[in-house]
């Protein structure tokens, strides 16, 4: 498992960053949050959950930090359940296929996913960070986000990193970049993890 989490960290080029941090020390509505950022929220003995709203110009507008009650639950390749609500990964499509190439072996889709992001968000995290553009939540409408989680124990042997699930989904094929009426992409920012990640998919899983 651990070489497993090595290989991606190499592959994915910036999912997951160590100690040099290069995601940005200041609230920010898109860049990913370096590990010193996702650690002034971190509690001994306690995981955290932290929420920011940003407005349609980027602009921090709001920050809950609670303590996490319970497991994240992973219902899809989009779909958290962080302290009993429902968030969704902006301008993805879960599972575009069922079956993927997942450590060098055919997966179900959401089973990978749920392997993976198990033990990013349950068993190595002790922050998470998720972001969003909506202002305000309406009732029955996931919020759309993109989430973070600082993992590791800080330590020589397991130093901090900052897994961006956006992007793994996106890499390991779990989840497709939505595209507009007008065919663009509505995640430009993926692109890169896309195309990077489509050679490690067997015949099979395509």
């Amino acid at each position: 498992m651990k070489q497993f989490f090595l290989l991606a960290a190499l592959l994915l080029q910036g999912t997951i960053v160590g100690a040099a941090d290069l995601g940005t020390n200041e609230p920010h509505p898109f860049e990913q949050p370096s590990t010193a950022y996702l650690q002034k929220f971190a509690k001994p003995g306690e995981k955290t959950f932290v929420y920011e709203r940003y407005d349609a110009r980027g602009g921090f507008f709001q920050r809950e930090v609670t303590p996490l009650a319970k497991p994240v639950q992973i219902t899809s390749a989009t779909e958290r359940v962080i302290n009993g609500v429902t968030y969704r990964l902006r301008g993805l499509t879960a599972c575009p296929k069922a079956k993927i190439t997942y450590k060098a072996q055919l997966w179900d889709c959401t089973k990978a996913v749920r392997d993976y992001d198990e033990a990013v968000y349950n068993t190595r995290t002790s922050v998470i960070l998720c972001k969003t553009l909506v202002l305000k939540s309406q009732p029955g409408v996931p919020d759309a986000v993109s989430c973070f989680a600082l993992v590791g124990a800080g330590n020589a042997n397991d130093p901090y990193s900052v897994a961006y699930d956006d992007d793994s989904m996106v890499f390991f094929d779990m989840a497709a970049i939505g595209r507009n009426k007008d065919g663009k992409s509505l995640r430009p920012d993926l692109e890169h993890a896309s195309d990077l990640g489509k050679q490690f998919q067997t015949d099979e899983a395509n």
